[in-house]
């Protein structure tokens, strides 16, 4: 983060205007109600020494949730848009338009026709993928590029070469893929699973079991447990105690099975976070009498303060970007705005960032989805952003390389690096 950016953001939001002469943006105060303010208003980004009629501005929606139950992370997110503005638009070709995409699919379908009647054609946002669902045909058939932060990758695809929508989140099956290549590297061959009686637990046991079986890998069991964390020794208890014997022993009569032809799981993979991931690894050491190997491995979803918190976690594996980067900019968000960003703001801080770099090439005219998806097979080979090297993919996807990270006394330890460059499509 530029350290003048980083003074002028805070200047900015100390005061409206320092002279006669000069009129500075008008910007949201972090701590304003957000009911207050009309879901339109607009943020502009002013060359100081031009007239604003003789500069032609890109604009560009953050579709986000301003009102309802996640208003917090909207505006925290747009805090993350606002530095990014002024960090990555030197030249000023971007304006940001907030428009509120507020709680259910249906409100954002029709918050979204005010992206269509005022004709803008770049809308970051929105963040689950329910409301991308209710947006993704108009967006195609109005030509407009969306940028969402949801990580289902059920909804690749849902893009043209004119408009439609990239799925930028963290993508589970990218994160699964990553952990289980690294532990077969680590000569850890058998695998289990705890997670939440949910629809976000059953489908990172379906990704898991698929991955470790389609690269040879021995899937010994998964185990589920009521989300409110009632039964989690239950289930932590199926787990180490499950195993699985050679076929040939096990189709062979009369064998008799010894506990060296057991094979336990050596990797127990598990995608929650917070008070209930702490007290499932407790409750592994707890009930584990034979002192069984066992790697504790997760998601992204641990790159979180909480995690390094977490004594009984260190040691553990998980796949995400590295994080120098997050945290330089973790610093600076927290300088200018008194607390710590969600750790998907970097999303939106770099697609800020693309679009105006592809918006200054494009010379006032919003950016396609062909600019992306063109720009991201260029000699760069993509873009590099706070979560490291990304690139915009034609089937709509957003492709990153992740590191593998381990959790250390305080700090996260990157024991794999991310590939330093995408193989060609």
């Amino acid at each position: 983060m530029k350290k003048l950016s980083l003074l002028l953001v805070f200047f900015l939001f100390s005061c409206q205007s320092i002279s006669q002469n000069i009129e500075l943006p008008q910007i949201l105060k972090p701590t304003e109600d957000p009911a207050t303010v009309k879901t339109h208003q607009q943020f502009e980004s002013r060359d100081l020494g031009v007239e604003q009629s003789q500069l032609k501005k890109v604009q560009v929606a953050l579709f986000l949730p301003f009102s309802g139950k996640n208003k917090e992370l909207g505006w925290s997110l747009f805090n993350a848009a606002t530095l990014s503005l002024f960090d990555n638009d030197p030249n000023h070709n971007i304006e940001l338009i907030l428009i509120d995409s507020k709680e259910t699919p249906q409100e954002a379908a029709k918050a979204f026709k005010e992206v269509i009647d005022r004709k803008i054609k770049i809308v970051i946002g929105p963040i689950f993928s329910t409301s991308v669902e209710a947006i993704e045909k108009d967006a195609k058939a109005n030509q407009i590029t969306v940028i969402s932060l949801s990580n289902n990758q059920q909804l690749m695809g849902k893009i043209n070469n004119e408009g439609g929508v990239f799925i930028a989140g963290m993508l589970p099956e990218a994160q699964i893929d990553k952990i289980v290549n690294y532990s077969l590297q680590k000569s850890k061959f058998s695998f289990a699973i705890i997670a939440p009686n949910n629809q976000y637990g059953q489908t990172i046991n379906g990704l898991f079991k698929k991955i470790v079986k389609n690269r040879d890998g021995d899937f010994i069991t998964s185990e589920f447990y009521d989300p409110s964390g009632k039964d989690l020794d239950r289930a932590v208890n199926r787990v180490i105690n499950s195993f699985s014997i050679s076929p040939h022993l096990k189709n062979k009569k009369d064998a008799v099975i010894t506990e060296s032809d057991r094979n336990y799981p050596k990797v127990i993979i598990i995608p929650e976070s917070g008070k209930i991931l702490s007290k499932i690894v407790a409750s592994i050491k707890e009930q584990n009498k034979d002192e069984r190997e066992f790697q504790i491995v997760g998601t992204s979803q641990w790159d979180d303060v909480s995690t390094l918190n977490d004594f009984n976690l260190v040691g553990a594996w998980f796949p995400a970007p590295e994080n120098e980067k997050f945290r330089s900019f973790e610093k600076a968000y927290y300088q200018i705005y008194n607390k710590f960003p969600p750790r998907i703001s970097s999303i939106i801080y770099d697609s800020v960032s693309v679009v105006a770099e592809l918006s200054g090439h494009k010379k006032g005219e919003a950016p396609m989805v062909a600019d992306f998806t063109n720009y991201s097979k260029s000699s760069k080979n993509g873009f590099d952003g706070i979560d490291g090297l990304f690139r915009y993919l034609p089937n709509g996807l957003v492709q990153r390389n992740l590191a593998v990270l381990k959790i250390g006394n305080g700090r996260f330890e990157t024991i794999e690096k991310p590939v330093e460059q995408f193989l060609k499509y």
